[in-house]
C-alpha cells in the first residue's frame, strides 16, 4: 500500500444532525414524536400518536443490533440502496456518526457528489432513517466508547453483505458498495 499525498484527503465536514441539518439525507429519530396527532383514540391524553416513518424495503424487513467500536477515521466504503430506506437507532448514553451522501441514483450517478458528503452526529439515544439512495456507511462510534445500534433494514440486503467472501466492491441485489479511494482517488477522513 502505497503513502497517501494529503491532497488525495477529504475532511468530510462533522456537524450536529438536526431536523434541517439532515433532511437531504432522511429523517432525525429523535424524543419527539414523528408528525404527531395520529388519531388513535386509545389512552388520550397521556399518548402523543405520531404518523409512521415512511420506512421502505423490498421483501422481509429485519430489525437486529450490531455494536460499534471505536475505528480509523478514514472511509473506505459508502453504499446506497435504492430499494429500501434504513434506520440506525443508538441505544445507551453515548452519540455515534453517520457519514451520509446525498441520494443522486435517479440522476444515474454511480459514485457519490463528495461535496455532499457529511458526517452528522447524532445524540445519545437518537436515531436517522435514511432516504432511499443515500450514501452511507456503517454507523461509527465517536468516542472511545463502544455504542449498540438498532439497525432496521431488508432481509435482502443483510443476507447479500454477509454472503460476501471477503471486504470488496459488491453490486449485488440492493447492495451498491463502492470503494471511495478507487473510485475517486480520494480518502474521506472524518475529523474525530
Amino acid at each position: 500500500m502505497g503513502v497517501i499525498e494529503m491532497d488525495k484527503y477529504v475532511d468530510v465536514p462533522l456537524i450536529d444532525a438536526t431536523k434541517e441539518s439532515l433532511r437531504d439525507y432522511g429523517v432525525i429519530i429523535s424524543e419527539e414524536v414523528y408528525s404527531p396527532g395520529l388519531p388513535i383514540p386509545f389512552y388520550q391524553g397521556s399518548v402523543e400518536e405520531g404518523q409512521n416513518l415512511d420506512f421502505v424495503y423490498n421483501g422481509k424487513a429485519v430489525v437486529r443490533t450490531a455494536r460499534i467500536s471505536h475505528r480509523s477515521p478514514d472511509i473506505t466504503w459508502l453504499e446506497r440502496h435504492e430499494r429500501m430506506s434504513q434506520i440506525f437507532v443508538g441505544l445507551g448514553s453515548s452519540p455515534f456518526v453517520m457519514v451520509l451522501g446525498k441520494p443522486n441514483h435517479q440522476r444515474g450517478e454511480n459514485i457519490p457528489c463528495l461535496e455532499d458528503v457529511k458526517a452528522f452526529r447524532i445524540p445519545a439515544g437518537h436515531g436517522v432513517m435514511i432516504h432511499v439512495g443515500t450514501w452511507h456507511d456503517f454507523p461509527m462510534a465517536f468516542a472511545q466508547r463502544p455504542v449498540t445500534v438498532l439497525t432496521m433494514n431488508s432481509d435482502e440486503v443483510v443476507r447479500a453483505l454477509a454472503s460476501a467472501e471477503s471486504a470488496d466492491e459488491m453490486n449485488t441485489g440492493d447492495v451498491y458498495k463502492i470503494d471511495i479511494k478507487k473510485r475517486t482517488g480520494k480518502v474521506l477522513r472524518v475529523p474525530f
